[in-house]
């Protein structure tokens, strides 16, 4: 083992109308989802892949002002 806790900070896009902007100023793609839908998409993607990997002794903290995301986090880590 390394004797480190690995930190995660899975965030759905706070920023959205800020990233967007910036990309255009800049001239490059933007970095945000076109639809809300694939941004939760995304979200939830993410989270299953990373509660799908946890090992017995990892500890986690999931905080989501979404109800669909935390009920699929109850579910997985209920299933796991």
């Amino acid at each position: 083992m390394l004797g480190f806790n690995l930190g995660i900070k899975l965030i759905r896009g706070a920023y959205m109308n800020e990233e967007r902007g910036l990309a255009a100023e800049q001239g490059v793609e933007s970095p945000i989802w076109d639809a809300l839908e694939d941004t939760h998409e995304c979200y939830n993607e993410c989270m299953v892949h990373i509660i799908d990997n946890l090992k017995e002794d990892s500890m986690l903290f999931i905080a989501s002002h979404n109800a669909d995301s935390v009920n699929i986090a109850k579910d997985l880590i209920t299933k796991h």
